[in-house]
Protein backbone atom coordinates (compact mmCIF):
# COMPACT_ATOMS: atom_id res chain seq x y z
CA UNK A 1 0.00 0.00 0.00
CA UNK A 2 1.59 3.96 -1.13
CA UNK A 3 1.45 6.44 1.51
CA UNK A 4 -1.15 7.74 -0.50
CA UNK A 5 -3.66 5.15 -0.39
CA UNK A 6 -2.25 4.55 3.50
CA UNK A 7 -3.39 8.05 4.43
CA UNK A 8 -6.58 8.08 2.60
CA UNK A 9 -7.49 4.77 4.64
CA UNK A 10 -6.69 6.25 7.72
CA UNK A 11 -8.07 9.70 6.93
CA UNK A 12 -11.74 7.92 6.23
CA UNK A 13 -11.36 5.64 9.28
CA UNK A 14 -10.47 8.77 11.50
CA UNK A 15 -13.91 10.66 9.80
CA UNK A 16 -15.68 7.80 10.65
CA UNK A 17 -14.42 7.57 13.88
CA UNK A 18 -15.18 10.49 14.76
CA UNK A 19 -18.81 10.99 13.63
CA UNK A 20 -19.68 7.33 15.75
CA UNK A 21 -17.89 9.26 19.10
CA UNK A 22 -20.12 12.09 18.37
CA UNK A 23 -23.08 10.37 17.74
CA UNK A 24 -22.79 7.46 19.91
CA UNK A 25 -23.54 7.52 24.03
CA UNK A 26 -26.15 6.87 27.17
CA UNK A 27 -27.86 10.15 26.26
CA UNK A 28 -29.01 10.64 22.83
CA UNK A 29 -28.84 13.88 21.45
CA UNK A 30 -30.77 15.78 18.55
CA UNK A 31 -28.48 17.47 16.38
CA UNK A 32 -30.45 20.36 14.80
CA UNK A 33 -31.27 21.60 18.50
CA UNK A 34 -27.37 21.04 19.47
CA UNK A 35 -25.94 23.40 16.33
CA UNK A 36 -29.33 25.76 16.91
CA UNK A 37 -29.95 26.30 20.89
CA UNK A 38 -26.56 26.86 22.34
CA UNK A 39 -28.01 26.24 25.80
CA UNK A 40 -29.78 22.86 25.38
CA UNK A 41 -29.05 20.11 27.03
CA UNK A 42 -28.10 18.40 23.23
CA UNK A 43 -25.66 21.45 22.52
CA UNK A 44 -23.83 21.07 26.46
CA UNK A 45 -23.47 17.13 25.78
CA UNK A 46 -21.80 17.66 22.04
CA UNK A 47 -19.91 20.88 23.32
CA UNK A 48 -18.62 20.48 26.73
CA UNK A 49 -18.80 16.48 26.26
CA UNK A 50 -17.80 14.58 23.32
CA UNK A 51 -16.41 17.04 21.05
CA UNK A 52 -13.71 17.61 23.08
CA UNK A 53 -13.12 14.16 24.35
CA UNK A 54 -12.78 13.33 20.41
CA UNK A 55 -9.93 16.92 19.77
CA UNK A 56 -8.57 15.33 23.03
CA UNK A 57 -7.72 11.75 21.69
CA UNK A 58 -6.59 12.96 18.02
CA UNK A 59 -4.34 15.90 19.57
CA UNK A 60 -2.74 12.94 22.17
CA UNK A 61 -2.58 9.97 20.06
CA UNK A 62 -1.10 12.07 17.12
CA UNK A 63 1.32 14.21 19.29
CA UNK A 64 2.64 11.47 20.65
CA UNK A 65 2.97 9.25 17.88
CA UNK A 66 4.89 12.46 16.45
CA UNK A 67 7.11 12.27 19.43
CA UNK A 68 8.01 9.33 19.48
CA UNK A 69 8.54 9.42 15.55
CA UNK A 70 11.56 12.08 16.32
CA UNK A 71 13.18 10.55 19.17
CA UNK A 72 13.59 7.53 17.78
CA UNK A 73 14.76 9.19 14.99
CA UNK A 74 17.13 11.08 16.63
CA UNK A 75 18.71 8.44 19.44
CA UNK A 76 18.79 5.61 16.17
CA UNK A 77 17.22 3.30 18.19
CA UNK A 78 13.48 1.69 17.39
CA UNK A 79 12.78 1.33 21.32
CA UNK A 80 12.46 5.09 22.06
CA UNK A 81 10.06 6.86 23.39
CA UNK A 82 8.60 9.80 25.91
CA UNK A 83 7.78 6.73 28.13
CA UNK A 84 11.04 4.38 27.63
CA UNK A 85 13.19 7.76 28.00
CA UNK A 86 11.92 9.01 30.94
CA UNK A 87 10.45 11.86 29.73
CA UNK A 88 6.66 10.97 30.73
CA UNK A 89 8.17 10.22 33.90
CA UNK A 90 9.43 14.01 34.16
CA UNK A 91 5.93 15.46 33.22
CA UNK A 92 4.29 13.50 35.58
CA UNK A 93 6.81 14.33 38.62
CA UNK A 94 5.46 17.84 37.54
CA UNK A 95 2.20 17.19 38.24
CA UNK A 96 2.73 15.03 41.10
CA UNK A 97 4.83 18.63 42.70
CA UNK A 98 1.13 20.66 41.28
CA UNK A 99 -1.84 18.11 42.82
CA UNK A 100 -0.22 16.58 45.27
CA UNK A 101 1.60 19.39 47.22
CA UNK A 102 -1.85 21.18 47.37
CA UNK A 103 -0.68 23.78 44.93
CA UNK A 104 -3.91 24.90 43.13
CA UNK A 105 -2.60 25.96 40.09
CA UNK A 106 -5.56 24.87 37.85
CA UNK A 107 -5.36 23.37 34.40
CA UNK A 108 -2.57 26.21 33.11
CA UNK A 109 -0.20 25.54 35.99
CA UNK A 110 -0.55 21.75 35.89
CA UNK A 111 -0.01 21.64 31.91
CA UNK A 112 3.25 24.20 32.84
CA UNK A 113 4.29 22.11 35.47
CA UNK A 114 4.45 18.68 33.09
CA UNK A 115 5.98 20.84 30.39
CA UNK A 116 8.78 22.29 32.19
CA UNK A 117 9.38 18.31 33.95
CA UNK A 118 9.51 16.35 30.74
CA UNK A 119 12.10 19.12 28.94
CA UNK A 120 14.42 18.41 31.93
CA UNK A 121 13.99 15.14 31.79
CA UNK A 122 14.73 14.98 27.78
CA UNK A 123 17.64 17.26 28.13
CA UNK A 124 19.35 15.58 30.77
CA UNK A 125 18.76 11.78 28.64
CA UNK A 126 20.33 14.36 25.54
CA UNK A 127 23.34 15.18 27.64
CA UNK A 128 24.31 12.10 29.33
CA UNK A 129 23.71 10.03 25.88
CA UNK A 130 27.08 11.92 24.92
CA UNK A 131 29.13 9.89 27.28
CA UNK A 132 27.07 6.43 26.13
CA UNK A 133 28.29 4.40 23.19
CA UNK A 134 25.31 2.05 22.76
CA UNK A 135 21.88 2.64 22.82
CA UNK A 136 20.78 -0.13 24.88
CA UNK A 137 22.99 1.81 28.09
CA UNK A 138 20.95 4.86 26.89
CA UNK A 139 17.81 2.79 27.48
CA UNK A 140 19.08 1.52 30.65
CA UNK A 141 19.84 5.17 31.69
CA UNK A 142 16.00 6.24 31.15
CA UNK A 143 14.43 3.42 32.39
CA UNK A 144 16.28 3.95 35.61
CA UNK A 145 15.95 7.80 35.71
CA UNK A 146 12.12 6.72 35.50
CA UNK A 147 12.53 4.83 38.31
CA UNK A 148 13.61 7.18 40.36
CA UNK A 149 11.32 9.75 39.27
CA UNK A 150 8.54 7.36 39.74
CA UNK A 151 10.10 6.90 44.04
CA UNK A 152 10.15 10.41 44.58
CA UNK A 153 6.24 10.65 42.95
CA UNK A 154 5.40 7.45 45.07
CA UNK A 155 6.94 9.71 48.36
CA UNK A 156 4.64 12.82 47.53
CA UNK A 157 1.66 10.01 47.28
CA UNK A 158 2.64 8.67 50.82
CA UNK A 159 2.87 12.28 52.20
CA UNK A 160 0.00 13.99 50.32
CA UNK A 161 -4.20 14.59 51.64
CA UNK A 162 -6.26 12.27 50.46
CA UNK A 163 -8.33 14.25 48.31
CA UNK A 164 -5.06 15.26 46.38
CA UNK A 165 -4.21 11.56 46.37
CA UNK A 166 -7.14 11.15 45.40
CA UNK A 167 -7.06 12.98 42.30
CA UNK A 168 -3.52 11.97 41.20
CA UNK A 169 -4.71 8.55 41.29
CA UNK A 170 -7.02 9.03 38.86
CA UNK A 171 -4.95 10.92 36.81
CA UNK A 172 -2.58 8.55 36.32
CA UNK A 173 -5.20 5.72 35.18
CA UNK A 174 -5.27 8.27 31.76
CA UNK A 175 -8.59 9.57 30.13
CA UNK A 176 -9.56 11.96 27.12
CA UNK A 177 -12.31 13.10 28.61
CA UNK A 178 -11.14 15.62 31.30
CA UNK A 179 -10.17 19.01 28.80
CA UNK A 180 -12.49 21.43 28.17
CA UNK A 181 -13.15 22.54 24.68
CA UNK A 182 -10.71 25.12 24.62
CA UNK A 183 -8.19 23.32 25.88
CA UNK A 184 -8.75 20.35 23.48
CA UNK A 185 -8.74 22.65 20.74
CA UNK A 186 -4.96 24.21 22.02
CA UNK A 187 -3.60 21.04 22.46
CA UNK A 188 -4.54 20.36 18.72
CA UNK A 189 -3.31 23.59 17.61
CA UNK A 190 0.25 23.00 19.07
CA UNK A 191 0.16 19.57 17.27
CA UNK A 192 -0.36 21.03 14.02
CA UNK A 193 2.25 23.77 14.63
CA UNK A 194 4.39 21.15 15.19
CA UNK A 195 3.58 19.40 12.51
CA UNK A 196 4.81 22.84 10.38
CA UNK A 197 8.07 23.23 12.28
CA UNK A 198 8.87 19.25 11.37
CA UNK A 199 7.80 19.62 8.06
CA UNK A 200 10.96 21.76 7.21
CA UNK A 201 13.00 19.46 8.45
CA UNK A 202 12.17 16.36 6.88
CA UNK A 203 15.12 16.16 4.96
CA UNK A 204 17.57 16.85 7.71
CA UNK A 205 16.00 14.00 9.77
CA UNK A 206 16.57 11.77 6.64
CA UNK A 207 19.95 12.74 6.49
CA UNK A 208 20.36 11.83 10.53
CA UNK A 209 18.85 8.00 10.05
CA UNK A 210 22.67 7.63 8.13
CA UNK A 211 24.69 8.79 11.00
CA UNK A 212 25.46 11.99 12.87
CA UNK A 213 28.47 12.32 11.02
CA UNK A 214 27.90 12.03 7.39
CA UNK A 215 24.57 14.49 7.94
CA UNK A 216 26.89 16.60 8.91
CA UNK A 217 28.47 16.44 6.07
CA UNK A 218 25.43 17.00 4.04
CA UNK A 219 24.67 20.15 5.32
CA UNK A 220 22.95 19.04 8.66
CA UNK A 221 22.76 22.02 11.91
CA UNK A 222 22.94 19.44 14.74
CA UNK A 223 22.11 22.35 17.37
CA UNK A 224 19.30 23.02 15.77
CA UNK A 225 18.05 20.07 14.70
CA UNK A 226 18.47 18.99 18.05
CA UNK A 227 16.61 22.10 19.35
CA UNK A 228 13.49 21.35 17.15
CA UNK A 229 13.48 18.37 18.74
CA UNK A 230 13.80 18.95 22.41
CA UNK A 231 11.41 21.65 22.01
CA UNK A 232 8.35 19.77 19.97
CA UNK A 233 8.84 16.57 21.85
CA UNK A 234 9.00 18.29 25.30
CA UNK A 235 6.03 20.57 24.92
CA UNK A 236 3.85 17.68 23.29
CA UNK A 237 4.41 15.16 26.27
CA UNK A 238 4.28 17.91 28.41
CA UNK A 239 0.77 19.43 27.71
CA UNK A 240 -0.31 15.71 26.79
CA UNK A 241 0.65 14.04 30.17
CA UNK A 242 -0.88 16.55 32.08
CA UNK A 243 -4.56 17.08 30.02
CA UNK A 244 -4.69 12.99 29.51
CA UNK A 245 -2.23 11.70 32.16
CA UNK A 246 1.35 9.58 31.40
CA UNK A 247 -0.83 7.87 28.35
CA UNK A 248 0.96 4.65 27.88
CA UNK A 249 2.74 2.69 24.71
CA UNK A 250 1.47 5.95 21.87
CA UNK A 251 4.66 7.02 21.37
CA UNK A 252 6.87 3.79 21.28
CA UNK A 253 4.20 1.86 19.03
CA UNK A 254 2.83 3.65 16.58
CA UNK A 255 5.81 4.42 14.53
CA UNK A 256 6.32 0.91 14.29
CA UNK A 257 2.85 0.05 13.39
CA UNK A 258 3.61 3.02 10.26
CA UNK A 259 6.96 0.96 9.28
CA UNK A 260 4.92 -2.15 9.24
CA UNK A 261 2.34 -0.83 7.05
CA UNK A 262 4.19 1.11 4.78
CA UNK A 263 7.56 1.11 3.01
CA UNK A 264 8.02 4.56 2.94
CA UNK A 265 11.12 5.70 4.90
CA UNK A 266 11.21 9.45 3.77
CA UNK A 267 9.78 11.46 6.68
CA UNK A 268 8.09 13.85 4.59
CA UNK A 269 6.01 10.93 4.27
CA UNK A 270 6.53 9.44 7.26
CA UNK A 271 5.34 12.36 9.62
CA UNK A 272 1.69 12.60 8.34
CA UNK A 273 1.40 8.87 8.24
CA UNK A 274 2.96 8.47 11.83
CA UNK A 275 0.19 11.84 12.90
CA UNK A 276 -2.64 10.05 10.71
CA UNK A 277 -1.99 6.60 12.74
CA UNK A 278 -1.69 7.94 16.16
CA UNK A 279 -4.76 9.55 15.98
CA UNK A 280 -6.88 6.74 14.39
CA UNK A 281 -5.43 4.09 17.30
CA UNK A 282 -6.13 7.17 20.10
CA UNK A 283 -9.85 6.94 19.10
CA UNK A 284 -10.02 3.35 18.41
CA UNK A 285 -8.65 2.58 22.38
CA UNK A 286 -11.73 4.90 23.65
CA UNK A 287 -14.09 2.86 22.68
CA UNK A 288 -12.62 0.46 25.10
CA UNK A 289 -12.82 3.56 27.71
CA UNK A 290 -16.14 4.54 26.82
CA UNK A 291 -17.08 0.39 26.27
CA UNK A 292 -20.38 0.58 24.26
CA UNK A 293 -23.44 -1.44 25.48
CA UNK A 294 -21.59 -1.31 29.87
CA UNK A 295 -23.28 0.65 31.94
CA UNK A 296 -20.91 2.03 34.67
CA UNK A 297 -18.07 2.58 31.27
CA UNK A 298 -14.70 0.45 30.25
CA UNK A 299 -11.36 0.01 31.49
CA UNK A 300 -8.73 2.79 31.79
CA UNK A 301 -7.17 4.17 29.01
CA UNK A 302 -3.59 2.89 30.28
CA UNK A 303 -5.19 -0.43 30.41
CA UNK A 304 -6.97 -0.22 26.93
CA UNK A 305 -3.36 1.30 25.04
CA UNK A 306 -1.33 -1.25 27.09
CA UNK A 307 -3.28 -4.21 25.55
CA UNK A 308 -3.34 -2.57 21.90
CA UNK A 309 0.40 -1.13 22.29
CA UNK A 310 2.49 -4.08 23.69
CA UNK A 311 1.27 -6.78 21.35
CA UNK A 312 3.26 -4.36 18.44
CA UNK A 313 6.20 -3.89 20.24
CA UNK A 314 6.47 -7.26 21.09
CA UNK A 315 5.47 -8.63 17.13
CA UNK A 316 7.99 -5.82 16.38
CA UNK A 317 10.77 -7.45 18.54
CA UNK A 318 10.23 -10.47 16.94
CA UNK A 319 9.70 -9.60 13.40
CA UNK A 320 13.45 -8.12 14.12
CA UNK A 321 14.58 -11.45 15.37
CA UNK A 322 13.23 -13.08 12.36
CA UNK A 323 14.51 -11.37 9.59
CA UNK A 324 18.16 -11.15 11.40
Amino acid sequence: MTAQQLSAVLSVGILVQVILHLAWGPISIDWMDAWSLPDSTDALVLFQVRLPRVLTAIAAGSGLALSGLLLQTWFHNPLAGPSVLGISAGSSMGVALVLLTGLAWGWWGITSAAVLGGMLTLLLVLLVSRRFQGSATLLIFGLMLSYVVGALVTVLQAEAAQDALQQFVFWGMGTFGQAPLNLAVIMLFIVLISWVLISFRSRDLDAWTLGSLTAQSMGVDEKKLKVTIIGITGVLAGIITAVCGPVAFLGLAIPHLVRLMSNERSHRLMVPLTILTGAFIALLADWGVRAPGIDGGGWPLNAVLSLLGGPMVVWVLFRKTWNA
